[in-house]
């Protein structure tokens, strides 16, 4: 590479938080280095690993001078990608997981969409899921439109991969970065800051591969922390796009985690993670099956005997209202503190 290669400001700052990632490190990498668009650097944060995910981080940087390596102490997921945004140079930011893959033109056809539709701030894709050996499970695809990807945000629904994230690096930092204190749905939070200062758009062609293992945060307990941070930011989101008060981030720690259980407690007392058992349950049944077919059966099966069938599918196609009435409730809560 030359001095005015070195110099040269990169137009996407591809962006990567490790921590003990290096079982499916190399794959990551190599998916991003071997992408047809080559104007990018890529931030690499290792956050505190104790496995040989910094040495592998070392030996690429050693063979690519794209990679920014940056090395620092345990402190989690948010605040590690708030330090590759800090550094990030790029206009645009690809966001890739330590265990996922990018397809090869992934970074080319975000970027031309990004250049023909000025006023996107976030662009994402569909995509491919995989299982820990890297078979293909089965595809995912989202809505395309501005105001179908805030109403999915808004209503808690299915939602393109934090891997297929391609945003604006300037917007993404008047927003605050990733809030640190939603660790779970830090993803979602910024999502719902960035529909406010932009467009979101999605591209329907599945442009990432995303591991399913059973290491993955989203995979505990039926994913019910991860639900319970997306609702925690949602809520606090509808409550500052009404003028209200936003809690994730009032200065005081206490009101923030007492906001916190109340969420919690109000999932527990609605059901929801109940039902969300019972779709997971019957999603795994239908991929356990030797075919679609039987797997289709079984699916229905354990839908059925849950006794929760018809509210799980109408929450497929419609979402929850759950985040709005809560905003709700807590609007009336704190009026009466006042």
């Amino acid at each position: 590479m030359s001095l005015s290669d070195k110099t040269k400001v990169p137009e996407v700052s591809a962006l990567m938080s490790c921590y003990n990632g290096g079982r499916w490190l190399c794959e990551a990498i190599d998916s991003v280095l071997s992408q047809t668009f080559r104007d990018f650097e890529f931030i690499v944060v290792n956050d505190g690993s104790t496995d040989n995910t910094w040495e592998i981080i070392q030996s690429y940087r050693a063979r690519d001078e794209r990679i920014v390596a940056i090395s620092k102490k345990n402190t989690g997921l948010a605040d590690s990608l708030n330090t590759g945004i800090a550094r990030a140079r790029g206009s645009w930011i690809a966001r890739v997981d330590q265990d996922d893959i990018c397809e090869p033109v992934r970074l080319e056809k975000q970027l031309t969409f990004v250049r023909a539709h000025p006023g996107v701030a976030l662009l994402g894709s569909g995509f491919t899921e995989i299982n820990e050996g890297g078979v293909i499970i089965t595809e995912h695809r989202y809505p395309s439109s501005h105001d179908a990807l805030v109403g999915r945000l808004e209503r808690l629904q299915g939602f393109f991969p934090h891997s297929s994230a391609f945003y604006l690096t300037d917007a993404a930092r008047k927003a605050g970065g990733y809030n640190t204190r939603i660790t779970r749905a830090d993803d979602w939070r910024l999502w719902l800051e960035l529909s406010l200062k932009g467009k979101l758009a999605c591209l329907k062609e599945p442009l990432v591969r995303i591991r399913k293992h059973s290491g993955q945060m989203s995979l505990d307990n039926n994913g019910a922390r991860q639900y319970c941070d997306a609702a925690a930011a949602t809520v606090c989101h509808l409550l500052r796009k009404g003028g209200h008060e936003d809690p994730s981030i009032s200065p005081d720690t206490e009101a923030w985690t007492s906001f916190l259980a109340w969420i919690d407690g109000r999932i527990a007392e609605d059901g929801v993670l109940v039902r969300r058992k019972a779709w997971g349950d019957a999603r795994a049944a239908f991929f356990s099956a030797r075919n679609s077919f039987y797997g289709a059966i079984k699916c229905a099966s354990v839908l059925f005997n849950s006794g929760y069938a018809a509210e799980l599918i109408l929450n497929k196609i419609r979402g929850s209202k759950l985040p709005e009435r809560l905003a709700r409730e807590w609007r009336i809560m704190a009026a009466g503190k006042t």
